[in-house]
């Protein structure tokens, strides 16, 4: 085969929500109204965005930006689990997940759940809202026709730009991919690619790099065999097995090249992991992001760090448990090639910018390190200030080495607190097992939803640079 490139303020009591189709709204209709900042009495223009928000990005996040600019508070509407089904796919990230995620970005006021697909007046009416916000990109609900024609025929429809470069979509395409490397090699966590392991490595890391990096074929797996039989045999040094290893994967290379092209594409092989254009992100977006805020004097600076690859509830709730022990959060973001020697050649699945992004958007954090550095080091300290380190436990852990020598130094000077997770079940094993559930269900709705964004696409105009 091919070779496979390397891969929420209030607290909120949540109501069970109604069974959908959606019945009349009235005041029986469940519906959860969440203040976050802004009073509902304040005076001023009210809009009003809804979406799914199933693996949330940037894209999401400066919608609810830029929807937030256009009015004095923002009322944001979130489909259920089934409303979604019916009219696009079984989202990815659960109902309360992501009800529970919006309760933490910043730029939201208020909440409604469980709003129809389609919007209507009587949705406007219930989140006492003046007009509906939308991307440029508008969606067909299930009875084919614009979900948001009633807003835009009553003249209550107000469009923000799309951001481009980024979707759901996408993900998904990553992820399915991903599940599919995952089904055909069996354990969840792939060690680092070859390239990037040093020579002392044990070689059984190595050579699972490699035929994780690149499938192998039948006779290149038997080759494998006899080379792990001949090491035992006759006890050959482990750089020599190496080099063997190393051997066997160029000639499984040069082997899959010859018969590109050779036999029929699977259709999640056909898939698109990116976006057809590419997402260009600024130093604009990023200021437009971030809080701005700097430590004062007084300030008692908190530190944590990660990959926050596909920004869940988890990470935010995590980073909100971690500002309460002190007063300034500031959050270390790893750059790819940490995480992938951490996680795998497959991650992460999020690049470093659309990871910073995210974690931007959520209202605890005040400063961000891009690309910092995996161990927890005495002059990061120094350099912030910092007061405590803080880390997650309790939660299910995916590749990250070990936390002792991550947090060595901050341990020795007393300064190290660890915070339980309160979603602990989230973590990517979770989101790629529904994705290989529902897999067939997945790559319909992608390929779908991938032809209306090259509609998208094709018909766009020339954007100014404000829009973009």
């Amino acid at each position: 085969g091919d070779a496979i490139s390397a891969l929420s303020s209030l607290s909120l009591q949540f109501a069970p929500p109604p069974p959908s189709p959606h019945p009349p709204l009235s005041v029986s209709y469940c519906v959860v109204m969440a203040s976050t900042g802004a009073e509902s009495e304040v005076r001023g223009s009210r809009g009003y965005i809804d979406g799914c928000f199933d693996l949330m990005h940037s894209g999401h996040y400066n919608a609810i930006r830029q929807a937030r600019m256009v009015c004095d508070v923002l009322v944001v509407g979130v489909h259920s689990d089934q409303e979604i089904a019916d009219n696009k796919a079984l989202p990815v990230m659960r109902q309360e997940e992501r009800y529970a995620l919006l309760e933490h970005i910043k730029w939201i006021d208020e909440i409604v759940h469980d709003v129809p697909y389609s919007p209507l007046l009587s949705t406007l009416e219930l989140a006492k809202a003046d007009f509906c916000i939308h991307g440029d990109d508008m969606p067909v609900n299930a009875q084919g026709v614009c979900a948001y024609d009633e807003m835009r025929d009553a003249g209550k429809l107000r469009i923000i730009k799309r951001t481009e470069g980024v979707s759901t979509t996408d993900l998904i395409g990553r992820l399915l991919t991903l599940a599919r490397q995952e089904q055909r090699h069996g354990a969840p966590a792939f060690p680092a690619a070859p390239s990037e392991v040093p020579r002392k490595l044990d070689p059984d890391e190595v050579i699972d790099s490699v035929f994780r990096y690149r499938e192998s074929s039948e006779a290149v797996g038997e080759a494998q065999r006899i080379i792990e039989q001949m090491a035992s045999k006759y006890g050959i040094v482990k750089e020599d097995v190496q080099q063997l290893r190393y051997a066997l994967a160029q000639m499984a290379s040069s082997s899959s090249s010859s018969t590109s092209g050779a036999g029929k594409v699977c259709d999640d092989e056909a898939l698109r992991t990116k976006a057809p254009v590419q997402l260009l992100t600024s130093t604009r977006r990023i200021s437009e992001f971030s809080s701005a805020r700097q430590p004062k004097e007084g300030d008692t600076v908190v530190y944590v760090c990660g990959s926050f690859d596909l920004f869940h509830v988890g990470h935010a709730q995590f980073l909100k448990d971690a500002r309460a022990l002190g007063t300034f959060l500031v959050v270390g973001i790893h750059d790819d090639v940490t995480c992938s020697r951490e996680k795998g050649p497959y991650f992460p699945v999020m690049n470093l910018n659309e990871r910073v992004l995210n974690v931007c958007a959520c209202k605890w954090v005040d400063e961000v390190v891009i690309g910092a550095p995996r161990e927890v080091t005495e002059d990061l300290i120094k350099t912030w200030n910092i007061k405590v380190v803080a880390a997650g436990t309790q939660h299910q852990r995916f590749g990250e080495g070990s936390p002792e020598s991550k947090y060595a130094v901050p341990s020795k000077l007393g300064m190290f607190q660890e915070v339980v997770s309160k979603w602990p079940h989230l973590c990517h094993d979770t989101v790629v097992g529904r994705i290989m559930q529902d897999r067939e269900v997945y790559l319909r709705r992608n390929k779908d939803r991938a032809s209306r964004e090259d509609v998208y696409y094709n018909n766009k105009t020339s954007s100014t640079p404000a829009e973009c």
